[in-house]
């Protein structure tokens, strides 16, 4: 294991918190402070119910830090209580009810007709795990505020929009939602322009998790939008755009004209079109092939995951008891870079961040999480610029979110009815009964009776 490092002369007492520190996220977080290095000093908390990965990832890291001769100390726990005393950071990367309950939140909805490529975000299958993830995060941010409420909690956790909307309605302590996504838009546009340094180009995009609109692009000073949007429909870049898995995006692009920043597998999910989009004879292949988690032939959740999962843990034991070197490799996300501007009273240029609306994206309603660029000043986060996109993304904009406050209302109110009404307004739901169905079945399955108890038609 080789990390190249700087002379450390900054240095800092922040402590921060992951929860739901065994998942794949936490090694490349803890790069990030080698790429940041200006958290020397901090303690770093690990905190996992799940105490065997906990364990392993723990080791690793105090290995690491003893070799690179840190100053970072880390400290393991299984209670959500001892981490989150004197927090200052709380990054929340959980999944709940694992594999088990992910296999019902995919499998459900499509035995029951359904069309979906991730179901991590929109689609029933989007609603279903916001069912689990939504109580769990409200759960810690309620913890957070009454043990460290100045804390800033930043979810990585999906579905971004209601778990955000619900941490910060329910505990009013400061949310914010990190998502790489326009990293895509980033590689597609460094190819299509030929630019070497696809890191180097500066992405302006704005809409919601998983579902932004790129507005402009630049590399250096100089705007690069006009001629990427003049390459994405050039012939000569048709294998460009199949490499990047975007022909669903350009289609898009030539009805809205603006392309959206994600490429075809989150992207088609927002969209009825996907109905007819996954039995195309060109798209159909490609949604099913970059899905990830659906065995389309079976209407089943992919025996990938499971053999990936494995295969994880696996090379999560070998690091950790020193038979394979631990690799670790800076996420690029932006977390650290948060905790670094806040703790040190610097600024920084964020291309991408979750965040309350507050009429930077026009015509979305105030108060709303929505996707943008930020600047970071001390303790300051605040939106980068304005955006105005066309009449009709603004709609499909409105509708997702009008559902996901449905959806947030219904599960902090235990109103199974209220969620019944968001899942009839995703483009995904087939029909009214097959919402209910789907509803009921999943409750079922997940033995959530006991939570919706307050509702009669329960």
């Amino acid at each position: 294991m080789k990390i190249v490092i700087g002379v450390r002369i900054f240095m800092s007492d922040s402590r921060i918190v992951i929860i739901g520190a065994g998942s794949h996220f936490t090694l490349g977080i803890f790069g990030d402070f080698f790429r940041v290095d200006d958290l020397w000093g901090s303690e770093l908390v690990l905190m996992d119910i799940d105490e065997e990965r906990l364990r392993a990832v723990s080791k690793i890291l105090m290995r690491i830090v003893e070799h690179e001769k840190v100053q970072l100390k880390i400290k393991a726990t299984t209670s959500l209580k001892e981490a989150l005393e004197n927090a200052d950071f709380i990054i929340t990367t959980i999944r709940s009810g694992g594999l088990e309950i992910l296999k019902n939140i995919i499998e459900i909805p499509l035995r029951l007709g359904t069309v979906e490529v991730v179901g991590d975000t929109v689609g029933p299958s989007g609603i279903l795990k916001a069912m689990m993830e939504v109580p769990a995060i409200v759960e810690i941010a309620e913890r957070i505020r009454d043990i460290s409420p100045k804390a800033i909690l930043i979810n990585f956790t999906n579905p971004m929009t209601p778990i955000c909307e619900a941490a910060e309605k329910a505990a009013h302590i400061r949310v914010i939602g990190l998502c790489g996504g326009f990293r895509h838009m980033q590689r597609l546009a460094s190819d299509i322009l030929k630019i070497s340094e696809s890191e180097r180009l500066d992405v302006s995009a704005a809409g919601i998790n998983h579902f932004t609109w790129t507005v402009d692009l630049s590399y250096g000073d100089e705007s690069v939008y006009a001629e990427f949007l003049k390459g994405l429909l050039l012939e000569e870049n048709e294998q460009i755009v199949a490499n990047h898995r975007y022909f669903i995006g350009r289609d898009l692009y030539r009805l809205f004209g603006v392309p959206p920043t994600l490429s075809d597998r989150h992207t088609s999910e927002f969209f009825h079109y996907l109905y007819d989009w996954i039995n195309h004879p060109r798209y159909g292949p490609i949604l099913k092939e970059i899905s990830g988690y659906i065995d389309y032939e079976n209407k089943t959740l992919s025996r990938e995951v499971f053999k990936k999962k494995r295969k994880r843990m696996k090379n999560l034991l070998r690091m950790s008891r020193g038979l394979e070197d631990a690799k670790i490799t800076p996420s690029k996300e932006y977390a650290i870079d948060i905790v670094s501007a806040v703790s040190n009273r610097k600024k920084a240029r964020l291309l991408a961040a979750n965040i309350p609306n507050d009429g930077s994206l026009e015509e979305v309603s105030l108060g709303r999480f929505v996707e943008m660029p930020i600047r970071v000043s001390g303790d300051c986060i605040a939106p980068l610029r304005r955006f105005r996109l066309p009449k009709p993304i603004v709609s499909l904009l409105n509708l997702h979110l009008d559902k996901f406050q449905l959806l947030v209302d219904g599960i902090l109110e235990r109103e199974k009815d209220l969620i019944l009404q968001a899942m009839a307004l995703d483009p995904l739901t087939p029909s009214p009964d097959k919402a209910e169905d789907i509803l009921d079945e999943f409750i079922k399955h997940a033995s959530l009776y006991e939570y919706f108890k307050k509702t009669t038609n329960v």
